[in-house]
């Protein structure tokens, strides 16, 4: 079995989620730079300190090598002189010509080892005066030495301990560790307050509405705040979408349950009173069983309808689109456009006369490729939609060929009662009628129209509508080059 895992404490769990913090992160990054700061800088002013006071210390030394040389070549005894001579925390040496030491005001001069290889001393000797420093072996202290040649030849030489890094360091110590104290607590307010502006535009971003924070945002956020935004249009749209399918749905739904239920009605109608005797002439039953058989074919003609858009709507959200639905809607052939206009309404021609509508023809070569059977019904359902809110007397013209870019088209013009501007995007709606009335009577079953615009969508065509109150309606569905 493995191991019960413990949760952690809420102290604990609160710590990790600080450390993981963009604010955490930048507090401990300001503060760290603000403390490696005094620490540099501490460094630096000890080195330059240190460097100060011996720069002082032989300038002080030089001056007094040059006023005890004057002392000395002016006095009858050098040795008199020098022992009487006191000069605080210095050392004073004679050397003479052979580099042998003469004097020297700390140790005995007769047990010193010969001196002419010192670099003051030679410098000295060659030159008339010379400087040196050298490492003294306690706490990192520097002795630095000045030497003056007499006019006998003779070298004097004084000598000063002076504080190294480390000695000037504790020295410092105290008041160091004091303004890094200081400068510590300056440095964790300061990081503080800094961690909080810098995470102050990202806590005010305003996701509902991330442009209105572009103003006050860092420029590096702006690609990601608009990124944001197209993706809240973006989802904006969806859910439009969706509400609206949903809408679309209900209503749907609303118009097929009504559209099933007339004919439904009228056939049951009909066949409870032939079933019940009630009909008694045989004209009288052929005049039911007609009626049953309209209503039937009505029945028939909507179902149809129904299952070609759900095939259609199918297609559109298949994946592999148009190869994906070829066994239900057919497989893509190439198809002579003017045969297929001809073919429709040669076929229509009967509900053209009865309508007292003239049909006209004016064809030209085009070929489309695509489904028979859905082109077929895109031309009928136009052609029929044109001949059915028509006017007695009125025409109908249907068209087809190429135009200049090459692009086969179909065209179905007519001079009936037109669409309004305002219902010119809804009449390829499912059961959106402009004349209900009109519809009902000559036996459209509102589906025509969403059946175009699917089956062009299917053949990736497009439609362009043209129409104006009393006056007709021109529909032109443009096809993709074969």
């Amino acid at each position: 079995m493995p191991e019960e895992q413990v949760p952690r404490p809420a102290g604990e769990r609160r710590r990790s989620q600080d450390r993981r913090s963009l604010s955490h992160r930048v507090f401990w990054s300001v503060f760290s730079v603000a403390l490696a700061a005094i620490v540099v800088f501490s460094l630096a002013g000890t080195i330059f300190l240190q460097r100060r006071l011996a720069e002082s210390t032989r300038s002080c030394l030089a001056d007094e090598a040059s006023v005890t040389a004057a002392a000395l070549d002016d006095a009858m005894d050098d040795t008199t002189l020098l022992t009487q001579l006191k000069l605080e925390d210095t050392r004073v040496t004679l050397v003479g010509t052979d580099g042998t030491v003469l004097f020297d005001s700390v140790g005995d001069a007769s047990r010193l080892g010969n001196h002419a290889q010192r670099p003051e001393i030679e410098q000295a000797m060659r030159s008339g005066t010379g400087a040196s420093r050298r490492a003294s072996s306690t706490l990192g202290e520097v002795m630095i030495y000045e030497a003056v040649r007499l006019n006998d030849g003779t070298v004097v030489r004084l000598a000063k301990e002076q504080e190294g890094l480390l000695s000037v360091f504790v020295t410092l110590v105290g008041p160091v560790a004091a303004l890094a104290g200081v400068a510590l607590i300056v440095a964790l307010v300061t990081a503080r307050r800094e961690a909080r502006a810098i995470i102050a535009p990202l806590t005010l971003v305003d996701l509902d509405h991330p442009r209105r924070s572009v103003d006050n945002a860092y420029a590096e956020m702006r690609p990601m705040l608009d990124r944001i935004e197209k993706q809240r249009q973006e989802l904006k749209r969806q859910m439009a979408v969706l509400a609206d399918n949903d809408r679309m749905r209900r209503e749907f739904t609303a118009n097929i349950t009504h559209e099933l239920k007339t004919p439904l009605t009228t056939i049951s109608g009909y066949a409870e009173l032939i079933a019940e005797g009630m009909v008694a002439s045989e004209e009288d039953q052929r005049d039911f069983a007609g009626r049953i058989h309209r209503e039937a074919g009505r029945l028939t003609s909507l179902v149809n309808d129904i299952l070609t858009l759900s095939n259609l709507d199918e297609s559109e959200h298949a994946e592999g689109g148009v190869q994906a639905m070829g066994d239900v809607l057919g497989a893509h052939e190439e198809i002579e456009l003017p045969h297929l206009v001809e073919v429709v309404t040669q076929r229509l021609e009967g509900i053209a006369r009865k309508n007292e509508v003239r049909l006209a023809v004016s064809t030209k070569p085009a070929v489309v490729a695509g489904v028979p059977r859905l082109l077929d019904e895109l031309v009928y359902n136009l052609t029929s939609n044109a001949i059915r809110y028509n006017k007695p007397g009125g025409a109908v013209t249907v068209t087809c060929g190429a135009n200049g870019a090459g692009e086969p088209f179909v065209r179905v013009a007519d001079t009936g009662i037109g669409i309004a501007p305002e219902e010119q995007g809804k009449v390829f709606e499912r059961f959106y009628r402009v004349d209900k009335s009109r519809s009902k009577s000559r036996g459209g079953t509102g589906l025509g129209l969403a059946i175009v615009k699917h089956a062009a969508l299917y053949h990736g065509a497009r439609i362009d509508l043209a129409s104006e109150v009393g006056q007709g309606t021109t529909v032109t569905v443009t096809f993709p080059k074969v």
